[in-house]
């Protein structure tokens, strides 16, 4: 039994009006999610600060120094090994003194780690520097 062609026509236009509203709810299902979503720097090395029960806004540093559990460091977005890490920030240091510098060491890292980049960030001269941790939530 073959169909006409009007008839054709009309059961594309009725698919149609079936599938109208469903693109229309993923579109607006995509847009809500893009606008609701939180986008966040993407750190270069995994790592989770230690919790603090201090209050205080974190300013953006211009440069920010990661430090991994398993002891990588990473300037910026750069994962670097330690002699390369030593002479870029030595570098970013002399460029500026008195620009704050952000450490971002993780909760289970060694903490000579730490002290090993303080020591660096001091003999290359710098100032202003800052340890993140992350909020903890009240008792």
């Amino acid at each position: 039994m073959k169909l006409s062609a009007r008839e054709d026509a009309s059961q594309l236009a009725s698919i149609d009006d079936r599938i109208m509203p469903l693109i229309n709810i993923v579109f607006l299902l995509l847009i809500f999610f893009l606008v609701a979503g939180v986008i966040r720097e993407v750190e270069p090395v995994d790592v989770d600060p230690p919790r603090s029960m201090v209050e205080g806004e974190s300013e953006v540093a211009p440069l920010t120094i990661y430090v991994s559990a398993d002891g990588h460091f990473a300037l910026g977005d750069d994962v670097l090994t330690d002699d390369a890490f030593n002479v870029a920030v030595t570098e970013a240091v002399l460029t500026d003194p008195e620009q704050a510098i952000r450490i971002v060491a993780d909760r289970n890292v060694d903490s000579t780690k730490v002290i090993t980049v303080l020591e660096t960030l001091r003999s290359a001269g710098a100032s202003r520097v800052k340890l993140t941790t992350q909020m903890q939530a009240a008792p």
